[in-house]
């Protein structure tokens, strides 16, 4: 069985949806802002399904994140790890 394709947009908006009932509203804005960075790599490359996303391309994202947020390497750790982690849980 493979996934329907889905827009970066749309699965962010479902996984917010799902998550609404179970985190509080500061965590929905934090997983928002994390996410939304994700998202704006995902339109800057093109990418329409991340489904189809392969390691080597969340890596891509990773220095990009790095380079574009001009992190602290505690603060680049803490983000990644969140986004990575729920990137994963909406594509999966």
């Amino acid at each position: 069985m493979s996934l329907e394709p889905i827009t970066p947009e749309n699965a962010l908006e479902l996984y917010l949806a799902d998550r609404e009932n179970s985190v509080t509203q500061a965590t929905i804005y934090s997983h928002r802002s994390r996410l939304g960075h994700f998202i704006r790599w995902c339109n800057e490359e093109e990418i329409e399904n991340p489904n189809k996303l392969s390691g080597r391309q969340l890596h891509e994202f990773r220095i990009w994140r790095r380079v574009e947020g001009d992190l602290a390497p505690a603060t680049e750790k803490t983000q990644m790890d969140t986004s990575l982690h729920q990137v994963a849980r909406i594509y999966r």
